[in-house]
């Protein structure tokens, strides 16, 4: 027979109200109070009653999820995006809530998006990477609990976790300057918001070491690894070849790396390159990728955690986290060679 909140609440001689406050992690129960009947409830493999907590709650118990691509293709992007979503469902499944997913992909996204949208069958929304401001000030206006991840909007209004990129740019370049390279180029990408906050690092970075940016070498490509092998193609062609490059994500350094060594040059001693992201089989990649490490999962349960504060309506922190990366050294910056420009 299915194990009820009264059965538990009789066992440990409590009320059923101190029971589902302590399964609910309530303030109001003390630690060790809490501690226990959690540990009896999982022993007894308790299993909420999802139905009824919506109607005492008026809560559907559902988190709608938009992404901006198809999460069955095979880039950086997707595996981006799967790996957020992972951080998400720990949490979303640990509270109870369950995932209903819809794809922007640019062809009649309000129909597939209106499930979310219009008919209000969730309690809030995750928005994962860069989506049209039309969709965001839809879910404004029907007044759903928002919250943006890997977003970059000008706008401060709108809840976000983020990647610090321009942390992330800045220390990326600094490290090659640090390595004694004085010419560093940049394989930038075009979705503006994005290449701005990295263009804003790596500049810094620059001047903070008394460089200046040389447009040569200055490069953007769709962020995919064919776009970055033609304009690392066509930069060394032209006869600009930067002593290092930071690429803003790990798909176009890879690119980068392989259009250089294509030319007959090698990396990292002719040019130096680091990544962003820190993807899955770096260290197998020749040679393996120096990159910043991107707490992608993390981002995912920061979010998620504060959609639910704010559909609790008890929120507290701040409305834009962003999240500082890692820097993560293998061999395709030159650090084991000691060499000097």
């Amino acid at each position: 027979m299915r194990v009820t909140i009264k059965d538990i609440a009789d066992m440990m001689n409590v009320s059923p109200s101190t029971v589902s406050r302590a399964l609910r992690g309530s303030s109001k129960i003390s630690n060790k109070t809490r501690e226990q009947i959690k540990k009896r409830a999982r022993k007894l493999n308790y299993q909420p009653n999802i139905t009824a907590q919506r109607l005492i709650s008026g809560k559907t118990h559902n988190i709608g999820v938009i992404l901006n691509k198809d999460i069955r293709e095979y880039t950086s992007v997707q595996i981006f995006n799967s790996i957020i979503i992972n951080g998400i469902l720990e949490v979303a499944e640990a509270h109870n809530y369950n995932l209903n997913f819809a794809i922007d992909a640019g062809v009649d996204k309000f129909g597939a998006l209106s499930r979310i949208i219009e008919n209000k069958d969730v309690d809030g929304v995750l928005i994962i990477n860069v989506v049209g401001q039309d969709i965001l000030a839809k879910l404004c206006v029907n007044k759903i609990p928002v919250v943006l991840i890997d977003n970059h909007f000008d706008s401060t209004s709108a809840f976000a976790v983020n990647n610090d990129d321009q942390k992330g740019a800045y220390i990326a370049t600094t490290h090659l300057i640090s390595l004694g390279y004085k010419s560093i180029g940049l394989m930038g990408i075009t979705e503006e918001a994005f290449q701005k906050e990295c263009r804003l690092g790596f500049l810094q970075a620059l001047a903070d070491h008394g460089l200046k940016a040389n447009s040569n070498f200055m490069r953007k490509a769709n962020g995919g690894l064919e776009s970055a092998y033609e304009e690392m193609t066509k930069m060394i062609k032209q006869g600009h070849i930067p002593r290092g490059i930071f690429a803003m994500n790990d798909e176009m350094a890879i690119g980068a790396i392989k259009a250089t060594k294509d030319k007959g040059l090698r990396v990292p001693e002719d040019t130096a390159i680091v990544g962003m992201d820190d993807m899955p089989l770096l260290d197998y990649i020749d040679p393996p990728l120096t990159t910043m490490r991107i707490h992608i999962a993390e981002m995912g349960r920061v979010a998620v955690q504060m959609l639910l504060d704010l559909i609790q309506g008890k929120y507290l922190g701040k409305k834009q986290i962003a999240i500082s990366p890692k820097l993560v050294i293998r061999k395709s910056c030159g650090a084991y060679l000691f060499q000097k420009d």
